[in-house]
This record gives structure tokens, C-alpha cells and sequence, in this order.
């Protein structure tokens, strides 16, 4: 056979799967609803994770800062604030407008008190000088007498938007701003401030005159609001892009031509779908859709899509494909191969009911065109060589089933972290490219392609979340995946597809790029940086501390007062945590979850942020955490099935212990032991939970307890000395030993024989602080003197919620049943009400 018989052959096969076939532009137009021709049926497979399900964001909700902080003062490093949501930046303000201007403002000072309407400009000053203005702790010149101080800068901000402006801190935010000769700002002495939104350009100046009525700090800053969502389908489409998926009025378009039909999520026996559009695949937009698009824009035939895939699945084993092989153990567990098993099955139940599935088929048969590949997260660490060995095999495998020799395939890499991809993907990668390499694959030239989707990764701060491995569920990332498959298609199909060209967004300032990297709008919870060894690049605690002058204004100026409005205004809060409302006022708060974090929490750290302690958690009755107990264990007759969660239940006590949580019982005569906390066990031996340090301050499970816990419930009793509890102060019973995600049990606290609190169960998901804050009703047990605490316990038995495989830090345990756990420990702490907090709450509750 000579060479141009060979090409003619290899023509005339790509032709055939081609069929009619149009070209593919940049921009692909929107559906025609018109209806394909009468020609086969082209089939796409569609497998992997569940980012080929898709978890593009059609709304982002709220932006991942709802607002930005500016300020001059010098202590500013581009960040997340301390506390709340949004971040913090440096700007400009200088003497003039040149580009060489120093920084800082010309001020003069003004005989005679403030008075509104004087044009301080045709006034002789009685004195001139320059101050930092924006500085906190500069301070405003001043002279004998009444006076008024006149400061005029120009300041610049670093984006472009709309902004709110403040002055002063303290008595000099009594002022009146001007910016470009309109008023911007206004504090009357006794009167609230009006601020008025302005538009301000990157990198502009603006003359501002600060006219101060009363004097002092120097402070200035600013507030960037009205900040937009990113990354979301809705977004995207609002600023022009990929418009082909939205109608003129404003609705989803659909492909009539593309099927899409899912036989492995779908909860209809033997698949469900319909004609391709956005919402296919439900709550998400996948790369499904974008490919779709492509492939119905390409072919004038009807186009199936059939995808079988499913999250937290590997290669190596969910989707082992039959020439991988598999060991006699992997042949013993039926979920080895499953996934690739699912594909084909689906697939085949599918191609034999077309006239059910594609409308209007006419009974004209189908090509299998291709098949698309996008997984790789699951097989995080596996070298090039076995990742790619299972990528020819799985392709190989389904040609073979399919009997579709030159079915052609295109495979999307991992891209988690862009370019900066993590090592342990980096193997994954390679094999991915490498299928697609003529130079190493020469047997797939022409008919396997790869997609490198690095360059499609978008940041946190440009996405609507921050689930690295759902690539942020960044729509834009699915978009531009599914869409350089389906150009990766038809080109190897013969046609002709141009390439999707994104336009480069505009350069950010550098302090605006760093507020929206990565690592700084990520705070990485302690949780986090054990687990998987991220480190936040905001400032450390110390760090924070050196930028209070800039934070003082900001925080105790407008953030505590915004937050003690939300918590104890007449409407509901949007704090999390317990109402700070019922913890001032000593109500009793009914537990829905063992956590008692509260919003006074929240508060608490705004004054740290601001190095201020006074109002800090401190303890109270001195170190109670290791006292001595009087204790008894025991496994009650009232048996629980071990792969139960919530195990607080009625019980028969023994003998004798009927009032066991009572004031007067006598824990001697019962027979009961004593011990120092903390109470533990971990499979029966005293050893602490965790075999790393626990992420959560008030937990301390890591640690070997003191005193075994022998079996499932455990009683504590003792009387402590206590000194009487102080008005203007809040009080807590903390449980330690169980405050960390999927630890600790039931349990319940009594004060001198009354209840406190009871909890039917642990932490399952997320971590917390256990135990109750003491209400008004119980204080006069705290009048100084004995104070009998009684707590029941309960061992647990489970990791998630009713599941016993084992998944913590023992390795020993791992995928075994949950060996019996718990530790506890007791204390009891008090904290100190700012008078501003006092006053709120009287004023909330007249």
C-alpha cells in the first residue's frame, strides 16, 4: 500500500466521522434552533471526577471581600483585616499633585471656632504647618483659643470604584471633607456623620480639604464598597463574555442539536437529560456545556453526549480498565473497576434506546466520535509511568469496547494552582500531556490530544470560593476547559476551529494583586495548615499589632459600633455564633449543637485586634483544667449500637446513684474514685485522641489524659471553693478534651444539682468550644463559696456521623473500625463587658 493510498484511507476515515461539519470561530454564534440533518448520530463519552460534572458558579453571591479598607498610615501592609471579611490596603495622599510631591498634607490653623459656610481659603492662617495626614497618631497643630484646622491634600487610591471617605479618630472626626470642591463627608459635633459615595479613578489624584471642628489625631482613611462577585456564569457573561450561552432576553440558550444524558449521577434508573443548555447538569455548569457548544457548532448531525462520572474517584482504581489488570485482593473488592464498568454499561444501555433519548431519530445509527477525559484529583501522588499506563489502557480499552479504532480522545489535565501546580499532581500532569505527545504516544498521533488547563486556573480572589479542588467553582475555568476540548476535537476530527483567544484583564496595582492572591485572601484555619500544611502569608498576630494606628480608626471607630447595631438592634443579626443580646442580658440560650462559640467571641477579637485585653476570656476559680474528680465509669444496661451517633440517652444508674448530679450526693459512700483531669481513653488505653497537637485552644485532645476513662459513660462530680461572680462580667463552663471536628459525645453539666446544659451529641463536622454560658438564673450559685459541679460523659464511637471507619490521625486505625475515644476536662472562665456594650444592651432593651 503506497503512501497515497494510506492518506486517502485516513481521509475518507476522518470524513466519516466528520460528516457535515461547519468551521468553529473564536467566538461561536448562538443556537439557531435549527434542527440537525438526518445523518448519524455523534456519540461523545464524557468520564471522570466530579469536576467533569462541573462546579462552575452560575452566581457568585456575595465577592469574596465586601469591602477594602484604605489607609496612609505608615504601619499598612497590603492584607485581610484582622477581624471580619474584608481586607486593607495603602494609599496615597500627598502635598500636591505633582508625581514627586511629598507626602502628607499642608494644614493651617484658623482663629475662631468652626463655622459652616467661611471660605477658610481667603482667611489669613495664624499658623501653617505639614502633618502625615492619614496617620493616626500624628497629631493636628493647633493654638491657643478656640481654632480650626484646615488640612488640603490629594489622594489617590489604587483601584478604580466607588468609595466612602472618613476622617479623624475621636473628637476629630468632627470635620467636613471636600473632594474636588463636593462635599464627601460631614460629622457635626452630636450628630451622626453623613458620608456621600464618590467614583475615583486608579491612579488619579483628587484635591481634598479636611476641615476639622474639633482637633487632635490626623487619622484618615477610606472604604472601597459596592464590590462585585467574579468568577460566576452571570458575572461573566454581564462583562461580554461567552455570550453565546445567554439569549437576548436574558435567558439560557439551548443547543436543540446536542442531547446531553448522564447514566451515572442521575437518580433515574438508565439516565435522564435533555437538550443541552447551562443548567444541564443542574446546580452547576460543567465542562459538558462548553464542549457542547463547540461540537454542536461543528456538526450539522444530532449530538449525544453521554458522560458517566462521579466524585472522589481514581484511575488507578475506580476507573482500572480491564488491560490494567488488577491483583487477586483489588479482584475481591467490587469497587475496583466499577466506575470504568459504569461507563460502558451506561453507554451501551443508552446507544440501544436512541429513539428514546434523541428526538427525532429516525433510526439513522450512530459513530462513536469520541471520548473525553477530565479527572486526576483522586490519584494525587502517583508517579507519570502508572498514571499514564491506566490513561492508554482505559483508551485503548473503551475503542476496543466500542469497536471504534480510531475514536478519537481528548484528555484535560489537572490544574489545581495554575502554573504553580502542587508537586503531588505533578506526575499526573505529565502523564496527561504526555498522551497527547506524538513524540512519546506516535501511536495516538493525530487522534489523542491533550489540554493543558493550567493557564485556565483562577485565583480566591478572582473566583466565588475558595475549594481549590473545584477550581474555586470558577465558571470561567469549566468554561474555557470544556471549550478547548471541544476545538481539541474537532481538529483532530479534520475541521477547522479557532482558537478562543481571553483577553487579558487590565494590570491591577501590585497592592491590589496581593490582596487578591491566593495566599492572602485564604486565611487558612489552624485546621487547614495542620492538614495540609498551608501557611497564611497574612501578618502574623504580632504583625497586626504594629498596625493598630491604622486599624484603631477603622475597628473602634466603625466596626464595633456596626457590629454591637447588628447584634442588639431590634432586627435579626447576620453574626454567627450565640446572640450576644442573650449572653449580655443572662438569658438562657437553647443549644441546637454543642458549640457554643458566640458572637461575643467576635467581639472579643475586635479589641485584641486592637491589643486590648480587658475584655478577654480569663479563668475564673483559678486552674481547674487538671483538678481532682471524684469519678465513676461504667457500660449502662440501656445497650446502643457502636455505629450510633448523639449516644445521650435515658439510663439506669447503679445502685445507689439515682442522684448522682445532686448537691448532697455522697460520691465516697457510692464508691466512686478520685482522680485528676483531664479523663481520656483511646481504644481502651490512656492515651490522647490525636497523635498531632489539637488545632483548637480550648480542646487539648492530643493529650494523654491524666485519669483513664474506663467505659462508655463517665460521671464527674466535685465541689470547688469559688469566688463570687462581679457584675458587668459574663461567665462559662468550658468542656475540654472534644472540641475539635468529629470528636466527643453526649453529655450534660449541672450547677448544685440544677442542669445546665446537655448536648445529645459531639462535633461531626466542624470545630467549636463546648460547654454553656452561665444564665442570670444560675449566677446566685456563684455568691462566693462551695459550688458542687456534676457532668455526665459518654465515649465515642463513631467518625463521621454514624459511620465507623476510622479516618484520623492514628494511622494505626485507618479504615478500621472507630476504637472507643473521648477525653475531658473542666473549667470555668470570665469576661469583662465594655462599658460601650453595657450601654448598647440598655438602650436594645427599652
Amino acid at each position: 500500500m503506497n503512501c497515497r493510498t494510506l492518506s486517502s484511507i485516513l481521509m475518507l476515515s476522518i470524513a466519516s466521522l466528520r460528516g457535515f461539519a461547519a468551521d468553529v470561530p473564536a467566538q461561536l454564534p448562538k443556537p439557531d434552533g435549527k434542527a440537525p440533518t438526518d445523518g448519524k448520530v455523534k456519540v461523545y463519552l464524557l468520564a471522570g471526577q466530579s469536576n467533569m460534572v462541573g462546579f462552575g458558579r452560575y452566581t457568585a453571591g456575595s465577592p469574596v471581600y465586601p469591602s477594602i479598607y484604605l489607609s496612609a498610615d505608615p504601619s499598612v501592609v497590603p492584607c485581610r483585616m484582622p477581624v471580619g471579611r474584608s481586607a486593607i490596603v495603602p494609599q496615597g495622599i500627598y502635598q500636591s499633585a505633582a508625581k514627586d510631591a511629598p507626602k502628607g498634607a499642608k494644614v493651617a490653623v484658623y482663629k475662631g471656632a468652626y463655622k459652616a459656610g467661611t471660605d477658610y481659603a481667603k482667611m489669613t492662617p495664624a499658623k501653617e504647618a505639614t502633618v502625615a495626614l492619614g496617620s493616626t497618631e500624628a497629631t493636628l497643630p493647633s493654638i491657643d483659643g478656640e481654632h480650626t484646622v484646615v488640612a488640603r491634600a490629594f489622594i489617590d487610591v489604587p483601584m478604580t470604584g466607588a468609595f466612602l471617605i472618613n476622617a479623624g479618630f475621636e473628637a476629630s472626626t468632627h470635620a467636613v471633607v471636600t473632594l474636588d470642591g463636593e462635599e464627601v463627608y460631614r460629622k457635626d459635633v452630636g450628630k451622626d456623620p453623613v458620608l456621600t459615595k464618590v467614583n475615583l479613578e486608579k491612579g488619579k489624584r483628587y484635591a481634598t480639604t479636611v476641615t476639622y471642628m474639633q482637633g487632635r489625631s490626623a487619622a484618615f482613611w477610606m472604604e472601597h464598597v459596592d464590590l462585585k462577585a467574579k468568577g460566576d456564569l452571570a458575572t461573566l457573561n454581564k462583562a461580554g463574555k461567552y455570550l453565546w450561552f445567554v439569549g437576548d432576553d436574558g435567558q439560557p440558550t439551548k443547543r436543540s442539536d446536542v442531547i446531553y444524558w448522564d447514566v451515572r449521577t442521575s437518580k433515574t434508573p438508565g439516565g435522564s437529560g435533555g437538550t443541552l443548555h447551562t443548567r444541564s447538569n443542574g446546580k452547576f455548569i460543567g465542562p459538558e456545556v462548553p464542549f457542547g457548544y463547540v461540537m454542536g457548532t461543528f456538526h450539522e448531525e444530532p449530538v449525544l453526549l453521554i458522560e458517566s462520572s462521579m466524585g472522589n474517584r481514581a484511575l488507578n482504581f475506580d476507573f482500572r480498565p480491564p488491560s490494567s489488570g488488577k491483583t487477586e485482593e483489588e479482584k475481591a473488592n467490587q469497587y475496583c473497576g466499577f466506575e470504568y464498568d459504569a461507563l460502558v454499561k451506561g453507554a451501551h444501555e443508552t446507544l440501544k434506546k436512541l429513539d428514546e433519548v434523541v428526538p427525532d431519530y429516525k433510526g439513522q445509527g450512530y459513530e462513536i466520535a469520541g471520548f473525553v477525559w477530565w479527572q486526576g484529583h483522586k490519584d494525587g501522588g502517583s508517579s507519570k509511568e502508572t498514571y499514564e499506563a491506566h490513561l492508554v489502557n482505559l483508551i485503548n480499552d473503551l475503542r476496543k469496547e466500542f469497536k471504534a479504532p480510531d475514536m478519537r480522545a481528548v484528555v484535560a489535565t489537572v490544574g489545581f494552582g495554575g502554573m504553580k501546580i502542587d508537586k503531588a499532581y505533578e506526575g499526573v500532569h505529565a502523564a496527561q500531556m504526555a498522551v497527547g505527545d506524538p513524540k512519546q504516544h506516535p501511536e495516538f498521533a493525530g487522534k489523542v490530544a491533550s489540554v493543558d488547563t493550567r493557564p485556565f486556573w483562577r485565583t480566591r480572589g478572582d473566583s466565588p470560593s475558595g475549594t481549590g479542588y473545584h477550581y474555586n467553582h470558577n465558571a470561567e475555568t469549566y468554561i474555557l476547559t470544556g471549550d478547548a476540548l471541544g476545538r481539541a476535537m474537532v481538529k483532530m476530527l479534520g475541521g477547522k476551529a479557532e482558537t478562543l483567544n481571553v483577553p487579558t484583564p487590565p494590570a491591577r496595582h501590585p497592592d491590589v494583586e496581593r490582596i487578591y492572591s491566593n495566599e492572602i485572601v485564604d486565611t487558612f484555619t489552624p485546621r487547614s495548615q495542620q492538614k495540609y500544611g498551608k501557611r497564611s502569608e497574612n501578618p502574623t498576630e504580632e504583625g497586626y499589632l504594629k498596625m493598630v494606628p491604622a486599624l484603631k480608626p477603622i475597628i473602634a471607630g466603625k466596626l464595633i459600633p456596626d457590629f454591637l447595631d447588628d447584634t442588639l438592634g431590634e432586627t435579626r443579626s447576620r453574626a454567627r455564633g450565640l446572640a450576644l443580646k442573650s449572653i449580655v442580658k443572662g438569658e438562657p440560650i437553647k443549644m441546637r449543637t454543642p458549640d457554643i462559640t458566640s458572637q461575643w467571641d467576635t467581639l472579643v477579637k475586635h479589641y485584641e485586634a486592637l491589643g486590648i485585653t480587658d475584655h478577654s476570656w480569663k479563668p475564673f476559680g483559678g486552674d481547674l483544667k487538671t483538678a481532682k474528680w471524684n469519678y465513676y465509669s461504667f457500660d449502662p444496661p440501656e445497650k446502643m449500637p457502636f455505629d450510633r451517633s448523639n449516644r445521650y440517652r435515658d439510663i439506669t444508674f447503679p445502685k445507689g446513684m439515682d442522684n448522682w448530679s445532686a448537691a448532697d450526693f455522697d460520691a465516697a459512700k457510692a464508691g466512686w474514685k478520685v482522680g485528676p483531669a483531664p479523663f481520656g481513653q483511646m481504644d481502651g488505653k490512656q492515651a490522647g485522641r490525636k497523635v498531632k497537637p489539637c488545632y483548637e485552644a480550648s480542646c487539648g485532645c492530643h493529650e494523654n489524659p491524666a485519669t483513664l476513662w474506663e467505659k462508655e459513660v463517665l460521671l464527674m462530680q466535685q465541689t470547688f471553693d469559688l469566688p463570687a461572680v462581679k457584675p458587668g462580667h459574663v461567665y462559662r463552663i468550658l468542656l475540654g478534651g472534644a472540641s475539635c471536628d468529629r470528636s466527643g459525645e453526649g453529655f450534660a453539666v449541672y450547677v448544685n444539682g440544677k442542669l445546665l446544659t446537655k448536648s445529645a451529641g459531639g462535633m461531626f463536622k466542624y470545630e467549636g468550644t463546648r460547654g454553656a454560658y452561665l444564665p442570670a438564673d444560675l449566677l446566685p450559685e456563684f455568691s462566693g463559696g462551695k459550688v458542687t459541679i456534676s457532668v455526665i460523659n459518654y465515649l465515642r464511637y463513631t467518625y463521621f456521623r454514624n459511620k465507623t471507619h476510622y479516618y484520623g490521625s492514628h494511622p494505626e486505625y485507618h479504615d478500621k473500625p472507630v476504637p472507643p475515644n473521648g477525653n475531658v476536662s473542666l473549667w470555668i472562665e470570665e469576661a469583662k463587658l465594655p462599658a460601650e456594650v453595657v450601654a448598647a444592651a440598655e438602650v436594645a432593651g427599652k
